[in-house]
């Protein structure tokens, strides 16, 4: 949800080559949308990158010229997955930003499934896309804990994760923002953590 990857980043445009240039970087951007709608549709491994030059209007050569790999590509989706969160969560409202995030993740479902999926394919793993979500484990920590404190913040880590995956197993009957409202309301009460507590 939080990263510290902008857009511009994700997109950078380097001295001045005119319309050209700029035609590049809208075509980089084409492709990443197109990447993201299909991969939270039908996930990583059955997307292949025709499917996705198609839906971009480009040929599919022109997506392996644009980010060398499909793999890279995926880096560049969830880079722009992350910056896009973190525009939700701007503002002094740390709450009411948290329930609008899960809102907008409960009218995508697809992009949380890729989410959750390829984090837990590379639990056991030690690559780019494992140190990215290490990364941003780490942010969200620091993020949550300069309001609630470190501890509380590890907590809530936990939390996002479960009510994620309790949502994505059965969206039909778990509603995640009446789960986010439930249990930010006990953090802001001071009541989370286990009752009583343990002893020892």
């Amino acid at each position: 949800m939080f990263s510290i990857i902008t857009r511009a980043r994700l997109f950078p445009i380097v001295g001045i080559k005119g319309q050209v240039q700029q035609r590049g970087v809208e075509r980089r951007r084409d492709i990443v949308d197109a990447a993201i709608d299909l991969f939270g549709a039908n996930g990583y491994a059955g997307t292949g990158v025709a499917a996705i030059a198609k839906q971009a209007g480009v040929t599919p050569s022109a997506v392996i010229h644009h980010f060398g790999s499909k793999e890279n590509l995926l880096k560049a989706v969830l880079d722009e997955f992350d910056a896009r969160a973190a525009a939700r969560v701007t503002g002094n409202d740390l709450v009411q930003a948290l329930l609008d995030d899960a809102e907008h993740t409960m009218r995508h479902k697809g992009l949380a499934t890729l989410h959750t999926v390829l984090q837990a394919e590379h639990l056991a793993r030690d690559d780019d896309i494992t140190r990215r979500f290490r990364e941003r484990n780490r942010l969200l920590r620091g993020h949550f804990a300069a309001r609630w404190g470190e501890a509380a913040a590890l907590e809530l880590i936990a939390f996002l994760e479960g009510a994620l995956t309790v949502w994505l197993l059965d969206p039909e009957t778990a509603d995640l923002r009446a789960m986010y409202a439930r249990y930010l309301s006990s953090l802001h009460n001071g009541d989370t953590g286990p009752d009583p507590a343990p002893s020892g």
